[in-house]
């Protein structure tokens, strides 16, 4: 130890000393010329996709213009110059102060999901823009910070980017001094600004803690854990970091999962890495061993599936492990008859953040001079066998999480799951775009008989409607919305929608009818989807009229179901009651028991047949 600080302390002082000798804009250009020869040298190929010369230009470009940036401007531009590599783990770390608020992105926007006391108003709210630039702008301009090769590592990473001030600052997107002004839209579309400051104030989180959250957000505190839900045979492993924990040891981990598997009915089991942005690969190797070892006993159930879930945040080892049970998968349906790939073994979410193939195995770096850190690759991964090559793993079932879904704490995949659902319909198309009237998504169910609304440019004078040459009842008709009841003879499949006006057709569209679905209405625009339910009392459901454990509520939806599965967050309800209200087309009622042991902000939702309908929430005390 002497010694190692007889030989490096004068080599540190020496350092130091230089560096106060030179101005911080020489200290920039050290760094910058750091960047454009020393990283290029340590990374095993760091023009895989980059012109050698454009990353010069870039280089030259940041030389010229060093000495008028801010601080913030510097490590920013800096960052993009490594970005250039498209490589998403070659990287400069930005960080800085926060703000006390807290993203998440979902399919319908970048949403706030937590804030301190001081800006409680944006809880549940959309993003719109960064100072006076749009949110789409703002995530472009991440981008260019972000080495990614698809757009959800982008939108995965931008969740903490935009909590760091000096990010905004250095892309120039609020001001380098004072408050950063955000603007945020409710779910009414009424847009307004907050001014924020960075602090360390505390974050309360959205929704908040009455009531469950989903079992993909739950528990993120820990590496991983599993839940057998009886009564689906579910077994659920949710995968949040590939790295064992000492307190909770993997290997006595997954033999106490496997013995669960082995000990309760399974007919399916989930493997969850949402979130899950790597670590060490081999960690999880004794649960897939395991599995392997117990093909042949869960074959012998003719209704085993197992499902592979990832989304934007599988990145590095968590994709790697995702994909290595898609590739054993494979594997096993050659050397097991009755293995079908198709049903046996589904992924099931949204594209990865992560490449199939790339550069991983990292190093840290640390420019000489103002200490901005990052990282490189130094190992190339190859395409996995079995596995498409593009910039994504793409899932054979895409489920959307969108704020609808997660401020209702519901899971869309986890349903999914439980169902057994397949893909969602064939997109509208057409200046008519025809969606349900009850949830407003086109990725959900219309039936027969049930409320549907079309959205365009729509004449003044609008009389008629047809679907499928048949006229349909029209219940509210606007310049942009008419809501209508679909025919009740209508067939599942493709259905077209005229819109007339004076005789002659106005607008056009297609849709899809399916045989059975219940999409369920909520009372406001709330983030939270309050469900339009009463009580046994009669009595409308809501935080200060709960429902009582037990008690029967009615659940007030659209659509047609020959069967009807009513689940109050995981667990399944006692369906008492499942029909067309009479008197009120459109209008369909499921009079359902409140689980008990389940008390707060429940999420709500249906299965009709394999189809999943929206959810909404109730409240049980």
């Amino acid at each position: 130890m002497r010694q190692f600080s007889r030989v490096v302390m004068p080599a540190l002082m020496f350092q130091i000393l230089q560096a106060q000798t030179l101005s911080v804009n020489q200290q920039r250009l050290a760094d910058i010329q750091y960047l454009a020869t020393q990283l290029p040298a340590l990374h095993p190929n760091f023009f895989f996709q980059l012109n050698s010369s454009d990353y010069s230009a870039a280089v030259q470009q940041l030389t010229s213009q060093s000495s008028n940036l801010t601080d913030a401007e510097f490590a920013v531009r800096a960052a993009q110059l490594v970005a250039m590599a498209g490589d998403p783990h070659t990287s400069l770390y930005l960080t800085g102060s926060t703000f006390p608020i807290s993203f998440r992105w979902l399919d319908d926007g970048m949403f706030v999901t937590g804030a301190s006391s001081g800006y409680s108003s944006a809880l549940g709210t959309r993003l719109a823009a960064v100072g006076s630039t749009d949110i789409g702008t703002v995530l472009a301009q991440l981008g260019t910070v972000i080495p990614s090769t698809n757009t959800q590592w982008v939108q995965y990473e931008a969740q903490t980017y935009l909590r760091i001030q000096s990010v905004l600052q250095g892309l120039d997107l609020v001001p380098a001094n004072g408050p950063s002004p955000m603007t945020f839209e409710d779910a009414r579309g009424n847009q307004f600004t907050l001014n924020l400051n960075p602090s360390t104030d505390t974050i309360v989180g959205a929704p908040s803690g009455d009531g469950p959250q989903a079992d993909f957000v739950q528990n993120n505190g820990q590496n991983y854990w599993f839940e057998y839900f009886a009564q689906q045979r579910v077994l659920y492993f949710k995968y949040n970091k590939c790295a064992d924990d000492p307190s909770n040891p993997f290997a006595a981990f997954a033999a106490k999962l496997l013995s669960t598997a082995d000990s309760n009915p399974v007919d399916t089991i989930v493997i969850d890495f949402r979130g899950n942005t790597g670590g060490d690969s081999s960690v999880i190797n004794p649960v897939l061993t395991g599995l392997q070892q117990r093909i042949p006993t869960l074959l012998s159930n003719p209704n085993y599936r197992t499902y592979d879930v990832v989304d934007g945040g599988t990145f590095s080892s968590g994709l790697d492990d995702a994909m290595e049970i898609k590739s054993n998968a494979i594997q096993a349906a050659s050397l097991y008859p009755g293995y079908n790939i198709d049903k046996s073994t589904i992924v099931i979410g949204e594209p990865s953040g992560g490449p199939p193939a790339g550069y991983g195995e990292v190093l840290g770096f640390s420019l000489p001079y103002l200490g901005l850190s990052g990282q490189y690759s130094t190992l190339y991964h190859p395409l996995p066998q079995f596995i498409p090559a593009g910039n994504a793993f793409l899932p054979d079932l895409t489920v959307l999480n969108r704020s609808t879904d997660y401020f209702a704490r519901h899971d869309p995949v986890l349903a999914a799951i439980f169902a057994r659902a397949g893909g969602p319909p064939a997109a509208p198309s057409g200046s008519a775009i025809v969606v349900n009237a009850a949830s407003f998504r086109a990725d959900q169910g219309i039936t027969p008989a049930s409320y549907a609304a079309a959205f365009g440019a729509f004449p003044q004078n609008t009389d008629g409607l047809l679907v499928n040459g048949e006229a349909a009842q029209i219940v509210l008709a606007t310049a942009a919305q008419i809501n209508f009841i679909v025919p009740a003879d209508a067939a599942a499949g493709t259905a077209v929608i005229s819109v007339r006006a004076g005789g002659t057709e106005a607008a056009s569209g297609q849709f899809t009818v399916l045989p059975q679905s219940l999409e369920l209405f909520s009372l406001a625009p709330d983030p939270s989807q309050p469900g339009a339910v009463l009580n046994q009392d009669f009595s409308i459901n809501g935080a200060t009229s709960p429902a009582a454990q037990g008690s029967v509520v009615q659940i007030y939806g659209t659509g047609y179901a020959e069967s009807t599965q009513v689940l109050f967050g995981d667990i399944p309800a006692k369906v008492l009651y499942s029909a067309p209200v009479a008197g009120a087309p459109g209008l369909w009622q499921v009079n359902a028991m409140a689980p008990l042991g389940l008390t707060g902000q429940l999420p709500v939702y249906t299965i009709s047949g394999n189809t999943v309908g929206n959810a909404v929430t109730v409240w049980v005390e």
